[in-house]
């Protein structure tokens, strides 16, 4: 008995010696500079009263949280109304290419921030294709509205994706049932799939507030200091306004603000996690469904082409004249003498930047996630609080992230020589809850037997997990490096807060020519990245189509 007691203890010390890495990276580079910074924040300013006086009595920063309020609640409603019936219907019907319009919709989560945001502008800003053509419209360009529309880019795919899993969870027994017994389809909706669908919707639109309210690109780059949220705040005063006291405190205020949101997300998605055990719902095809699915159908096309019209719109303005310029003045005003001049290094050493950036990110979080594969290969029950402890950083946000970085860890690193190894690390921790996301369905069904089998004859541990375990989960490691690489790709806030113009990347380049109106060059550094995150997006489709045909 004493020796399996102590072989189960050693075991388990050694599972979480290795989740140690993940776990101290998280720690060190952002749970501890936050805190910190939040000390430190306090104890200047003096204590409850001065939080009191920076958050509400300073007129901008109240401005600012009434904007994170306002934008994060329109965005929110608006993606319900159009998230929830194209969910519906993903969840409900059959119809040609349903596999590739779920793997469409993760494209916008994958999507730079600044490239959506080009990409509204292009349609309804100054001179934009659609307010060209229909002037009243342009009102979608600017202020709130235009902010609004870029996030919903972003989130409404959220709600669709949420809405059609939580309809997929109900029980398709009971569903039969209720039609054996002569229920109507409002009976039925009441009773077997509405509460599991709106659910899943909800849990989407508490993601679509947050993210929302934390919005950083889109208000800056769209309307400026009038509808600057908390985020964009923070921003202005620690870097704008050099206060940096009162932008801690600032951003204490917006973390305690989101903890209500973020606590109900949390319970949302336990509920969304307890699938009914009675069988899922079947699809039906579209062709027998009558008007309602035809209705649906037509709101789900509306979503989608809402998404491709921006992509499209993105990679047009890069070829066609938008300065006087010829076709294609996009891209080869991207490698003018100006455009160097104004970054201030030339594009070829921006795009070594963002790609060098985005595979340290990548890198780091593969290893990471490896290790905690290996962890959780044999303590699945850990997989729901360390997802919970990732998910910690993105509650401070981006720029709080980097915020906390700059003032812990670039005066101990040596100043903005090393702001690239602070670049690097703020993108691997806002990668890591995702990418860990990518190895729960395959360590979910993971068999045991083949590392026992190799335990059994000797083998260590790692050797048995390496040898029989990473070939069968190699596919999920590899979307986990690819989801962080994409991510590092196209972050703006926390790369913009930290980088110095040597260490210039696209999305930066992006927003630093669209301020300094070049037009032709802001669509040509646009499309560029669009085209790497397309590409970037493939390969992510691609791995888990891979991992699905080796688990069938």
């Amino acid at each position: 008995m004493g020796i399996a007691g102590g072989r189960v203890a050693h075991g388990s010390f050694g599972e979480i010696g290795y989740l140690a890495p993940i776990l101290l990276f998280v720690l060190l580079f952002a749970l501890l500079p936050v805190a910190i910074l939040f000390e430190r924040g306090w104890i200047d300013g003096g204590g409850a009263g001065m939080f009191y006086d920076t958050v509400w009595r300073e007129a901008t920063n109240r401005i600012a949280l009434f904007n994170s309020l306002e934008q994060g609640a329109l965005s929110a409603a608006i993606a319900f109304a159009l998230g929830y019936p194209a969910g519906v219907f993903l969840a409900r019907y059959t119809f040609p290419g349903r596999a590739t319009a779920r793997s469409f919709l993760l494209l916008p989560f994958l999507l730079p921030t600044v490239v959506v945001v080009i990409g509204i502008l292009d349609l309804f800003g100054p001179g934009g294709w659609i307010s060209s053509a229909v002037p009243v419209l342009s009102w979608f360009g600017e202020g709130v509205p235009g902010i609004v529309l870029a996030n919903l880019v972003f989130n409404v795919p959220l709600v669709v994706l949420y809405t059609a899993l939580g309809c997929e969870s109900a029980s398709g027994d009971l569903e039969e049932s209720a039609r054996t017994l002569g229920a109507t389809p409002a009976r039925v909706y009441r009773d077997v799939w509405a509460g599991p669908s709106l659910v899943g919707a909800s849990v989407g639109v508490v993601l679509t507030f947050v993210f929302s309210a934390l919005a950083f690109a889109s208000p800056i780059m769209i309307c400026g200091p009038r509808c600057y949220t908390l985020e964009a705040q923070v921003y202005a005063l620690s870097s704008t306004f050099l206060q940096p006291t009162a932008a801690s405190l600032l951003a204490l205020a917006a973390v305690l603000i989101l903890l209500v949101p973020i606590v109900g997300y949390v319970v949302l998605a336990n509920r969304l996690k307890h699938r009914d055990s009675r069988g899922p719902i079947r699809p039906r095809p579209l062709s027998r469904s009558g008007w309602i699915g035809r209705s649906l159908a037509a709101e789900a096309t509306l979503v989608f082409a809402g998404i491709a019209a921006v992509l499209i719109t993105v990679l047009g303005r890069s070829i066609s004249p938008v300065d006087g310029g010829g076709f294609g003045a996009g891209w080869s005003d991207l490698v003018s003498a100006r455009t160097t001049a104004t970054l201030g290094v030339p594009i070829a050493r921006v795009i070594v930047n963002t790609f060098g950036f985005a595979l340290f990110a990548a890198a780091a979080t593969f290893v990471l996630v490896l290790l905690a594969a290996l962890a959780l290969r044999s303590r699945p029950r850990w997989e729901g609080g360390i997802s919970a402890y990732l998910f910690l950083p993105l509650l401070v946000s981006p720029v709080l992230l980097a915020f906390s970085l700059a003032e812990f860890w670039r005066p101990i690193l040596g100043g903005e020589t090393t702001v690239w190894i602070l670049i690097g690390i703020s993108q691997a921790i806002l990668a890591l809850p995702f990418a860990l996301q990518s190895l729960r369905v395959p360590l979910a069904g993971l068999s045991p037997a083949p590392s026992e089998a190799a335990r059994t004859l000797g083998a260590s541990r790692w050797t048995a997990f390496w040898d029989a375990d990473v070939p069968r989960i190699g596919s999920g490691i590899v979307t986990a490096g690819l989801f962080a690489f994409a991510i590092g790709l196209g972050e703006f806030t926390a790369t913009y807060f930290l980088y110095v113009p040597s260490f210039t990347t696209l999305s930066v380049a992006v927003y630093t020519l669209q301020r300094e109106r070049f037009t032709d060059a802001t669509a040509g550094a646009a499309a560029l990245l669009l085209v790497v995150s397309l590409v970037v997006f493939a390969a992510v489709v691609w791995a888990g189509r891979t991992r699905g045909r080796h688990r069938a």
